[in-house]
């Protein structure tokens, strides 16, 4: 073992050891497992048994859900991968098929992200635009997860499994001639960005020139909603992709087996930071919709109410008074007794 750079020489392989990639990463990936998809889970069945759907703001809220619970279930794939030090033991086609819906759920939901600011915008300023009625919502999201699907079909179309230095199988994460990806990702972050900023700033202008009863309300809920949005987007989605092309080239030109980088490991952490969007989405479901926190109380009661009526042992149901005195209490016992 060489000390300096954490590299293992075994058998003439090269192994890394690197806590970064191979402990935190899983780690927080658990995490989100065990919180992000109940939260999400719960927060589809509030959407669904509302009967609000038919609302443009609830259809774009309802396909972000739906986005972080498709990104949820692609991590079962990732934690034993890391475990495993970056060894690929499923078939060829898992690990296609868990790349492109970790891309798909990710810029899906990024997509959401940018027409629910839009939309709340647009209903603190009374605009109006097609996107805010329930047909420009269903398609706007589908026109969103059209082409975020058409982006990640190439990755299901060509081999995404390689062997490196350690003889390990890597997925997703051959780096030749992806710069040019690389780029595509990080403007179609900055382009989202720009728009849940943008709106974030109309919506405050709109609020300090407003008076009396204009303030209250919907719009301040507006305001909390998207600037939820803009924190998931600063802590979460940005260090992502502020570290991609500068990763990207940086492993194109590094060898394999060498210790991991200041970028690697900067990388890694941006990797682990971008998977807590999906636990923070239902948090900011609770503080920005009044109405959610009604439905999400409700429904708890009625399935606390359901279990408790499960358990409940099943009580004999009581003679009707025209037969309680010819039957003494007695003779009843020992009739259900003896049945």
């Amino acid at each position: 073992m060489n000390n300096s750079t954490g590299t293992w020489l075994v058998g003439g392989r090269c192994l890394l050891s690197d806590p970064v990639q191979f402990i935190l990463v899983p780690a927080v990936y658990c995490l989100v497992l065990c919180v992000g998809l109940p939260g999400n889970m719960a927060a589809l069945l509030v959407f669904l048994q509302s009967g609000r759907v038919r609302k443009a703001i609830r259809i774009y809220l309802l396909n972000l859900t739906l986005a972080d619970i498709f990104f949820n279930l692609t991590l079962p794939f990732w934690i034993p991968y890391y475990w495993a030090e970056g060894h690929w033991v499923l078939p060829e086609a898992f690990c296609r098929l868990a790349g492109a819906t970790y891309y798909l759920a990710t810029y899906s939901a990024m997509a959401f992200m940018t027409l629910i600011s839009l939309n709340r915008y647009c209903t603190v300023a009374k605009m109006e635009l097609a996107l805010n009625k329930p047909r420009g919502a269903l398609v706007g999201c589908t026109l969103a997860w059209g082409l975020c699907a058409a982006c990640a079909v190439p990755s299901l179309a060509t081999q995404q499994t390689h062997q490196d230095g350690s003889l390990h199988t890597k997925c997703f994460e051959e780096h030749t001639g992806r710069r040019s990806y690389a780029y595509v990702m990080v403007l179609l972050f900055a382009a989202s960005f720009l728009v849940v900023l943008g709106a974030y700033i109309s919506i405050m202008r709109s609020l300090s020139v407003a008076t009396g009863p204009c303030q209250g309300g919907h719009r301040r809920r507006a305001q909390v909603m998207v600037l939820g949005m803009l924190l998931v987007f600063v802590v979460c989605v940005a260090p992502y992709h502020l570290s991609l092309v500068p990763w990207v080239v940086n492993r194109m030109s590094s060898p394999f087996g060498g210790p991991p980088s200041f970028l690697d490991n900067l990388h890694m952490l941006s990797v682990a930071l971008l998977s807590l969007n999906s636990c923070i989405d239902p948090l900011i479901y609770c503080f920005a919709i009044k109405r959610f926190r009604a439905d999400l109380c409700l429904m708890v009661r009625k399935v606390t109410r359901c279990r408790r009526l499960r358990s409940r042992p099943s009580q004999p149901s009581p003679l009707p008074p025209a037969l309680e005195n010819k039957f003494p209490l007695n003779f009843r016992s020992s009739s259900l007794t003896s049945s």
